[in-house]
């Protein structure tokens, strides 16, 4: 029977290895087509070729496995690989209907570090990643495509809070990141049960949420010290945000040793290292408050988990032979002689 077009987005699974390894070389050389021809071509065309590279490769990772449960290594490489070229042409395309890619906003909106990225087109682009994304997660089960979902749901929002509301400081971001890391911290209870991976990822995305805030305060401390005026930047965080982001290094080190996930431990360790950073750069040479602090506890801990152990109550005396209780005799013969005490009839 001849096959349809259809069919060849169907791969045998024997060749989705090949199949998954030929979808990244591609999407490489796309990206860097996109790079090297910049203004040689028209936007369209650049909308064609990522448009068309993203139909191609999701159309592949879309398609059913044929497995029933989890999809398979090289189904998820093609889900990822598709997503972000499908993330691409959803850029080209806002700057083909009219999104002002040079100037990088509007004003005061760019303080939020948005480089050439309107936050405009970035609410509407990332809205609809995140229902690709979405979809493709609940379709074919797949756990990296709900994290790459949650991701691009929190950039819509952060996205939103500068196109809107014109937030020129990090404080209302700080605060919607956490915001968007706890609801995913519920999220994963939730999935737990059911989908453990997908609860995985989701306590991934709130790690990354958590990460944000001290690689934005490290960004601002590094322009302040490229500046010409700016001088040498002070505290990076202020106490509780310094806090939030230790608490969640180390929740995330302890979940990712405790159900061995080693992106959430490897989050936990990114933010400790980050908060390690932040709370070093400005502080004066003491060892107050942090430092003490921390020692202290983590002595006590270890000081706790070394503590000698209580001795152990002496093991009962053996039964005597013919003392055994009637459930150690049950492989015996048992006699049971009863006496009859009532008076004769």
């Amino acid at each position: 029977m001849p096959q349809t077009r259809l069919d060849l987005l169907r791969p045998p699974p024997h060749r989705g290895p090949l199949i998954a390894a030929g979808a990244v070389v591609l999407a490489v050389g796309v990206l860097l087509a996109e790079l090297r021809l910049g203004d040689a071509v028209g936007v369209l065309v650049h909308v064609l070729i990522t448009g068309a590279t993203a139909a191609l490769i999701l159309g592949i990772g879309l398609q059913p496995a044929g497995e029933g449960g989890r999809p398979p290594a090289y189904q998820s490489v093609l889900l990822v690989t598709g997503l972000l070229v499908f993330e691409v042409f959803l850029l080209r395309l806002a700057d083909a209907l009219g999104a002002d890619f040079g100037a990088g906003g509007d004003g005061a909106r760019d303080t939020f570090v948005w480089g050439n990225l309107p936050p405009g087109a970035m609410v509407w682009t990332s809205l609809v990643l995140a229902a690709m994304a979405g979809w493709a997660a609940v379709a074919r089960r797949s756990a990296v495509s709900l994290l790459i979902a949650a991701l691009a749901a929190g950039l819509a929002l952060v996205a939103a809070i500068a196109w809107i509301f014109d937030a020129d400081s990090q404080g209302p971001y700080r605060f919607l990141l956490l915001a968007c890391a706890i609801a995913l911290a519920l999220g994963s209870l939730v999935l737990r049960g059911s989908e453990p991976r997908h609860a995985e990822q989701l306590v991934n995305a709130g790690g990354v949420a958590i990460l944000v805030i001290p690689l934005l305060a490290l960004a601002a401390g590094v322009l302040q010290l490229l500046s010409l005026f700016g001088g040498s930047p002070g505290s990076l965080l202020p106490d509780f945000w310094e806090l939030v982001v230790f608490a969640a290094g180390c929740g995330l080190v302890a979940y990712g040793a405790v159900d061995r996930v080693p992106g959430a431990a490897y989050l936990g360790f990114a933010n400790l290292a980050l908060f390690i950073v932040v709370v070093a750069v400005g502080a004066d040479q003491t060892l107050l408050y942090w430092p003490l602090l921390l020692i202290l506890l983590g002595a006590g801990a270890l000081l706790a988990g070394l503590r000698p152990r209580a001795p152990l109550p002496p093991e009962p005396d053996p039964y005597r032979a013919g003392e055994q209780p009637l459930a150690a005799r049950a492989d015996e013969e048992i006699t049971l002689r009863v006496r009859d005490d009532s008076p004769p009839g």
